[in-house]
């Protein structure tokens, strides 16, 4: 497992989380969703 991509953005909200997954698909070009893609975040949030 390797990181692909990284993002920062202003407040992790579901808006966010949507533009950078359509991103994601788009830059990998993931077009047949029967490939059985799997995104994982665990990032931690830093105060």
């Amino acid at each position: 497992m390797y990181p692909v991509a990284w993002a920062v953005v202003e407040k992790e909200t579901n808006d966010s989380w949507k533009w950078f997954i359509a991103l994601l698909i788009k830059d990998l070009d993931i077009n047949d969703q029967e490939e059985g893609w799997v995104f994982i975040s665990d990032q931690q949030k830093v105060k």
